[in-house]
């Protein structure tokens, strides 16, 4: 059993896979003893893995690693909707002197790269998926390894952040720069300011609970826009993107 976020969630599966679920969550999930709210299960087959969620199921016919990740993002999006006292936004996130970056987005978006970028130029790393808000609008660290989909379509990579030797963040932050920015290689850098009604709207459409805990979620993408800055367009090369976001941080 591990608890994170006020949530209790099991997961059933044989060691090796088990032990690839605990290297691939975030230290926030911490061991328990304790009555599940959820039940994940895992288990090997002559087909390959088959995944279940209570008594649905998620899948089957793939390998250990491709199970553990449907089992993952089964697990993890369920917490981030239910969890207690926090706001999940679907989004990278780095921090310098205090201040994040914070960049909303779906899976595919770039969030992965642009977040290596940015420790590379410096920054501390808080997450390559989620933003975790709480009411006052500060984002706390959801540090799990790096998820790298390289471009020719196979299997998804998990690398720690310490593998490109930069720091993972180790309290809440202030928002400084929220960048909703999509990936086009021939526009390059191409931006627009956001006001922060436009720039809550780009966190707000990436909410994972805005619509079962709409209150909640206004509460803390309000404060979190509030005083932070918006930009929204395309961007490039990750690296040259990193370095024009730490300027408008700075």
């Amino acid at each position: 059993m591990l608890r994170a976020y006020g949530r209790t969630v099991a997961v059933d599966a044989p060691a090796d896979a088990l032990a690839l679920v605990r290297d691939r969550l975030p230290a926030t999930y911490t061991p328990v003893d304790a009555q599940p709210q959820r039940h994940w299960r895992l288990q090997r087959e002559p087909s390959g893995m088959w995944m279940a969620y209570d008594d649905d199921g998620l899948g089957g016919g793939v390998d250990t690693a491709d199970g553990v990740e449907v089992l993952l993002s089964s697990l993890e999006l369920w917490v981030a909707e239910h969890a207690k006292d926090r706001i999940f936004v679907h989004a990278g996130c780095a921090v310098r002197d205090g201040r994040a970056i914070v960049i909303p987005g779906r899976t595919m978006s770039g969030k992965s790269s642009l977040a290596i970028a940015l420790v590379r130029a410096g920054a501390s790393y808080f997450s390559d998926e989620f933003a975790v808000l709480d009411r006052r609008g500060r984002v706390h660290p959801y540090p799990r390894p790096l998820s790298i989909r390289p471009y020719d379509g196979s299997a998804r990579l998990r690398l720690p952040v310490n593998e490109i030797g930069g720091p993972v963040g180790d309290s809440s932050a202030v928002v400084g720069v929220i960048a909703h920015l999509r990936y086009d290689a021939d526009a390059g850098w191409a931006v627009e300011e956001l006001s922060p009604g436009r720039a809550a709207l780009a966190l707000i459409d990436n909410t994972v609970a805005a619509r079962s805990r709409p209150r909640a979620m206004l509460t803390a993408v309000g404060q979190a826009s509030s005083s932070a800055s918006g930009v929204s367009g395309t961007r490039g090369d990750a690296d040259e993107a990193a370095r024009k976001l730490l300027d408008l941080l700075g």
